[in-house]
């Protein structure tokens, strides 16, 4: 249950259970205020120092060894809840530790014994704050999980000046106008640096990219663990009916030179399982994928997709097109044809990057084939305008993926006639409504199986970085699942297994979301810094990184 996510009403009553035993007010926000204080600290560290400073450690919080900064200005942005309080009691740490500490309350109240422990620390309430530049780090607790999305016009100003690139963020729980359960930001909102959160992780920390770098730590009352509780609560089955929503993060920062204290936990990768073939397998049966894209006015997308298969699996890579001869160019070891009827045996079908739009009957007679089938691009495009295309989709029995961006979502919402909710809510809906797993692309990547056949759950994945969003990207990305999950699947069988089968074709799908992001990653590092990571870059970069994250799982 790592990378498992929380709602708030879940968040609540795992609260309530160690409050109600708590042996002096507020010993759960206290230490949950300790938590904040040391990332504080530790953000405080990582910035640069007159050469003329002292260095020492720091005292109160127990980051033992970590360099000291020159004592720094603080501003603390409490509301009048609980969140306020985690950003008063913090506050009232680092004063102690001999930082300048202002307090904004934005309510112009606020948690009255967290505001006495903050004062009496030697912290300074004031009644505006000063201009941004003369502060380093600004401790954001205005809303926390109760807040909704979006906050009030009144905050504009001071928010807008939290983007100042000397200023550091960091929120506590979730960035204020950022909705815990959903991740919707409105129109104004906090974005962070780093978010820190409690005892587990809440949806929105893989939902919306205003959360920055995700931290997880403890908090505890009476002796007894926040993150024990929620432990409690999933072997006791008290999640109730409610989606679950696994999350990770695909790249982070690099952090080397210093690391975060034990006492955090990150959001991680997924787990990528290797590629590395068995003694059994050879070219026809370590999952073959085929691959119907491009056309006249878009040659490359078929070269970029069978660039991303050939390069994350060692499986066969079958292309069908009018680009045939142009893919083997590029790309000597795909087999290739002009015809989907002469493409010979596959485990997964590729359809719709750069295609002509004239090609429904193609893609009627890969949604005809019993093995799993992605769709993208213009593929989408033809089930948005060919109810009979949508029914059969639905109709399948192998698995269908979907992996529409926001714009082509919401052309496929309207014309399965959804409402619009969030994007989370309404990428579950979709994926139900179509009995297809919906793979919503973005910064922030939802995958979202049919709960007709599987137990009711969705991913979401930060990418941690935004370098994909470049023309060809999304090909990229259909060709690397498609080989993911025909290499997943092959020798699967449905008949006997249907939810174990869906279950490979969901986690192939995170995996290769997960190396995407990592590729795009590595795509953009020079010797000189980042750059432009192009898509056929990327596609070069899936070994590396398909390698990267192998690493890590063993």
């Amino acid at each position: 249950m790592d990378n498992f996510t929380w709602t708030v009403e879940q968040i609540r009553t795992a609260e309530a259970a160690l409050m109600a035993k708590e042996r002096y007010p507020d010993e759960l926000m206290q230490s949950a205020a300790q938590a904040v204080a040391e990332a504080a600290h530790m953000m405080l560290a990582r910035l640069p120092r007159p050469a003329d400073t002292a260095v020492g450690t720091v005292g109160t919080v127990g980051t033992v060894g970590a360099a000291e900064p020159a004592p720094a200005r603080v501003l603390v942005l409490a509301g009048p809840g609980g969140n306020g309080g985690d950003g008063l009691y913090a506050g009232a740490e680092l004063a102690r530790d001999g930082h300048r500490v202002d307090a904004y309350l934005t309510a112009g109240t606020a948690h009255r014994p967290a505001l006495k422990a903050f004062t009496s620390a030697g912290g300074r309430v004031v009644d505006e704050p000063e201009a941004a530049w003369t502060y380093q780090l600004a401790i954001d607790a205005i809303t926390g999980i109760g807040g909704r999305a979006g906050l009030d016009e009144d905050l504009r100003e001071l928010v807008e000046d939290l983007a100042l690139p000397t200023l550091q963020v960091l929120s506590v729980d979730v960035p204020s106008g950022i909705e815990a359960d959903t991740g919707a930001g409105g129109d104004l909102h906090v974005s962070a640096d780093v978010t820190v959160t409690f005892g587990g992780w809440r949806r929105a920390h893989a939902l919306h990219p205003a959360c920055g770098e995700q931290l997880l730590a403890d908090a505890s009352a009476a002796g007894l663990s926040l993150t024990e509780q929620f432990r409690s609560m999933s072997d006791n089955g008290e999640l109730g009916g409610t989606l679950m929503v696994f999350a990770h993060r695909a790249t982070g920062v690099d952090r080397a030179a210093l690391p975060w204290p034990a006492v955090f936990t990150t959001l991680e990768p997924a787990r990528v399982g290797s590629v590395e073939p068995s003694p059994e397998q050879d070219k026809y049966t370590g999952g073959v994928v085929g691959i119907y894209a491009g056309s006249e006015d878009y040659p490359g997308a078929a070269v970029l997709c069978a660039a991303a298969a050939v390069n994350a699996t060692p499986g066969m890579v079958r292309y069908a097109g009018p680009q045939a001869l142009e893919v083997v160019r590029a790309h000597p070891e795909v087999v290739a044809t002009r015809t989907l009827q002469d493409a010979g045996r596959v485990q997964a079908w590729v359809f719709g990057p750069g295609a002509g739009e004239d090609t429904a009957d193609a893609l009627r007679w890969v949604l005809e084939q019993d093995v799993p089938v992605l769709i993208d691009a213009t593929g989408l495009t033809l089930l948005t305008q060919h109810e009979e295309l949508r029914r059969l989709a639905a109709a399948r029995q192998a698995p269908t993926v979907l992996t529409p961006h926001d714009g082509e979502f919401a052309r496929l919402r309207k014309a399965v006639g959804l409402a619009q909710r969030s994007r989370l809510e309404e990428t579950a809906a979709l994926a139900a409504e179509l009995n297809c797993t919906v793979v919503r692309k973005g910064r922030a990547t939802i995958v979202a199986p049919p709960s007709a056949r599987v137990a009711e759950y969705a991913y979401a994945v930060d990418a941690g970085n935004s370098w994909a969003a470049t023309p060809g990207s999304g090909d990229v990305l259909a060709g690397l699942i498609g080989a993911r999950v025909a290499r997943a699947t092959a020798g699967e069988d449905r008949r006997d297994l249907p939810d174990l089968y869906q279950a490979a074709v969901v986690e192939a799908i995170v995996e290769a979301v997960t190396i995407h992001a990592a590729a795009a990653k590595l795509a953009a590092r020079t010797e000189y810094g980042e750059a432009t990571a192009p898509a056929g870059r990327i596609a070069s970069f899936v070994r590396e990184a398909t390698a990267l994250l192998t690493r890590r799982e063993r």
